[in-house]
C-alpha cells in the first residue's frame, strides 16, 4: 500500500470515513491524487469536495457529515470540535434526526451558525443565531444541539406539537436537563397556550407514556424506594387476592398504616424535595407553596 493510500485512510478513519479536498492537501496530498484515488475505486466522491472511504460512503448520517465537513473543509474535524464546537452545528430535524428521537423527517441538512454564511448546495438550510456553547454537544461525532434546544428549536420553528412530544417522549430519561429546557421554553409558552416554561414542560412530560414510566421508575428506584421496599411484602395480596378477602383488606389496612407517618407535613416537603432532585430540576424550580404551581425563575432568558 502507498504513503498515500496509508495517509488518505488514517485521515478518513479519523472522521468518521471522510475527508475534504483541503485537508487531505495539508497531509501532503494533491487534488491530483485524490482524483486518482476516486477513479481506482479506493475513495469515492461524495460531494463536492468531499470523498469518502466504502465504509464512510455507506456510514450512518454519511450526508450530514460530509455536509457538515464541507462548511469548513481547511480544518480537521478534531479542530473544529474542540476550538468552535458552536461553529455550524447540527441543528432541528437533522438534530432530532441525528438524536435518534421523533419521526421528524428533515427536508434538508440543517445547521446553526453565530456567524453567517452561504452555500449554493439546495440540500443544506443554514440558520444564524447567538447560540453558546452550553447548547452544543457532540452527538455521533458531530457538534449538536443539545436535547434541550432541539426541543426547543422544534417549537420555535413552529413545528406540530404532537411530533415535538413524540420525540420528547423518545429522549432516555435522566438525559434532559430540566431547569435549562424550562428556561428556553419561557418565551415560547404563551404563543403555545401554555402558562409558563414550566407548564410546557408538564405539557410534553403527560403525552409521553414513555417519558412518564422512566420518571416513575426514577423515583421509585430513589426517593420513594424506601416506601415501596416498606410496601413489597403486602403486594403479592395486592395481585393475587380478590379485593374482597380478608387477606386483601388486612394487606391494604397494613400499607395504610405504613404510609400515613411517610404523608405527614414535615415528610411529605422532604419527599417533594428528594422527587424534584431525582428529575434534575433545582430549588428554583419546584413548585411556590402559596399555589401549587411552578413559577419560571427571574433572570433567566433565551440567549
Amino acid at each position: 500500500m502507498s504513503r498515500i493510500v496509508t495517509e488518505v485512510l488514517d485521515l478518513a478513519s479519523e472522521q468518521g470515513g471522510l475527508l475534504t479536498t483541503q485537508q487531505a492537501q495539508r497531509r501532503g496530498i494533491s487534488r491530483l491524487a485524490l482524483s486518482r484515488l476516486a477513479d481506482q475505486n479506493v475513495i469515492e466522491r461524495l460531494a463536492h469536495g468531499v470523498y469518502a472511504t466504502a465504509e464512510g460512503a455507506t456510514g450512518q448520517h454519511s450526508a450530514l457529515r460530509a455536509a457538515w465537513l464541507s462548511l469548513d473543509p481547511q480544518r480537521f474535524a478534531f479542530e473544529r470540535i474542540e476550538e468552535d464546537p458552536a461553529g455550524f452545528a447540527v441543528t432541528h430535524r437533522s438534530a432530532a434526526e441525528l438524536w435518534g428521537i421523533g419521526q421528524l423527517i428533515p427536508d434538508k441538512l440543517e445547521f446553526v451558525s453565530t456567524t453567517r454564511k452561504r452555500t449554493r448546495r439546495e440540500d443544506v438550510r443554514l440558520r444564524r443565531r447567538a447560540i453558546t456553547g452550553d447548547d452544543i454537544t457532540v452527538v455521533e461525532g458531530l457538534p449538536c444541539t443539545t436535547i434541550e434546544r432541539t426541543t426547543a428549536d422544534l417549537i420555535d420553528s413552529h413545528e406540530d406539537l404532537s411530533l415535538v412530544t413524540d420525540a420528547f417522549g423518545d429522549i432516555e430519561f435522566g438525559k434532559v436537563n430540566f431547569d435549562r429546557l424550562r428556561a428556553l421554553l419561557d418565551p415560547l409558552a404563551h404563543r403555545n397556550s401554555f402558562a409558563d416554561g414550566s407548564d410546557f414542560v408538564r405539557f410534553l412530560m403527560s403525552g409521553s407514556n414513555e417519558f412518564e414510566r422512566g420518571a416513575i421508575a426514577s423515583l421509585l428506584s430513589g426517593p420513594l424506594k424506601p416506601l415501596m421496599d416498606s410496601l413489597r411484602p403486602q403486594l403479592p395480596h395486592l395481585v393475587l387476592d380478590s379485593p374482597s378477602s380478608p387477606a386483601f383488606q388486612r394487606a391494604m389496612a397494613d400499607i395504610a398504616k405504613k404510609v400515613t407517618p411517610d404523608l405527614k407535613i414535615g415528610n411529605v416537603e422532604a419527599l417533594h424535595n428528594s422527587a424534584w432532585s431525582a428529575l434534575g430540576m433545582s430549588a428554583a424550580s419546584r413548585p411556590h407553596k402559596s399555589d401549587g404551581r411552578m413559577k419560571p425563575n427571574e433572570g433567566i432568558a433565551d440567549d
